[in-house]
């Protein structure tokens, strides 16, 4: 598999070092600097020893100096710590750009930042030394590698942190927005009933759960895209009775959402038929967790498959199901029952 290379190029006080650290903080890259392959290759700290490096080292090897560096890196880092994608900060030459895409095995993304050159002077790190190096052949050849970038950024016009939204989208480090992970548990029309049970049962399913009425602190707005990203599944128990609120309390796009299941209790005779169909219209559910109580309880307590019920409790789970429009998909024979039946997998 192709491993992910995040070429940064761009001229000087653009904000590549910025960008390359921000993929690293936020999404994992490892962050390799050019200036480190320059410093194996004699190179010197200074910022004219590096330009005068890079013209010599991209003429002696045709520019690839700079994927032989990279290559090797990875080589190291794949090795060691199972690395899937780097950033590079940062390359300077269209030849440079070549040596990387000609390399096997890399798939290279190029993003290219710029700024006037007022900004560039006020963000350089070395002032005294702007206008010389800004008049260099290396600094100047940078300015042609914007056509060919896969992405081109204006840092003058674009903060950090949408500069750094805009590269991740670009890699698709947010996964695809409209692909449903999330399940929804959330009490019925009687929202005393007791929803731990089913949470518990299927919560070893789920990357991610979610328990809104617990104490322990939610997953940030980051930790919910990343998971995303990964294509986890998500779980969350509400901590109210309607859909629309859990999603809120927890910052999840309704177009996250898989299924839903509702938790009722049920009585038989007793049933408030009205509240289950405001409720069903309300939360839109695809399954409908079921606990029996009263009469039926004591007459299905010991059951442990569907076509174990009683006739009665079948003919009461049919009419739920028609009017809840959803089907009945686990049940708890009796409210203290130790163990859900399920009619399918989940």
């Amino acid at each position: 598999m192709a491993v992910t290379v995040v070429v940064v190029s761009g001229p000087i006080g653009a904000g590549k070092t910025t960008l390359a650290q921000g993929l690293a903080r936020r999404f994992g890259a490892l962050h390799l600097h050019s200036r480190d392959f320059l410093r194996k290759h004699g190179g010197e700290d200074s910022r004219r020893s590096r330009q005068e490096l890079t013209v010599t080292l991209d003429r002696t090897t045709g520019g690839r100096w700079l994927a032989e560096g990279v290559l090797t890196a990875l080589h190291g880092q794949v090795m060691a710590r199972n690395a899937s994608w780097f950033v590079v900060d940062a390359a300077s030459s269209a030849v440079q750009l070549d040596g990387l895409r000609a390399s096997p095995g890399l798939r290279v993304v190029h993003v290219h930042l710029e700024t006037p050159e007022p900004e560039q002077a006020l963000r350089d790190a070395e002032p005294g030394t702007f206008e010389e190096s800004w008049a260099h052949p290396a600094e100047r050849a940078v300015h042609a590698l914007a056509s060919r970038a896969d992405l081109v950024v204006d840092t003058a016009r674009t903060p950090p942190d949408a500069v750094l939204v805009r590269v991740a989208s670009r890699l698709g480090l947010y996964g695809r927005p409209g692909e449903r992970l999330v399940d929804l548990i959330v009490a019925g029309p009687h929202g005393e009933v007791d929803t731990r049970p089913l949470t518990a049962h299927l919560a070893p399913h789920y990357d991610v759960l979610i328990q809104l009425r617990g104490t322990g602190p939610a997953p940030s707005r980051e930790e919910l895209e990343d998971a995303f990203a990964r294509g986890h599944r998500v779980l969350v128990e509400s901590a109210g009775t309607t859909a629309s609120g859990c999603l809120q309390a927890a910052a999840i796009a309704p177009g996250r959402v898989r299924r839903t299941v509702m938790v009722c209790r049920s009585e038989g005779s007793t049933f408030d038929w009205v509240r289950l169909r405001e409720a069903a219209s309300l939360n839109a559910p695809t399954d409908l967790a079921l606990v029996l109580a009263g009469d039926l309880a004591a007459t299905n307590w010991a059951a442990r498959r569907f076509d174990q019920l009683t006739d009665a409790a079948r003919h009461h789970l049919e009419e739920l199901e028609r009017v809840a429009g959803a089907s009945v998909s686990f049940l708890a024979p009796s409210p203290q029952a130790r163990h859900l039946v399920e009619r399918r997998p989940w």
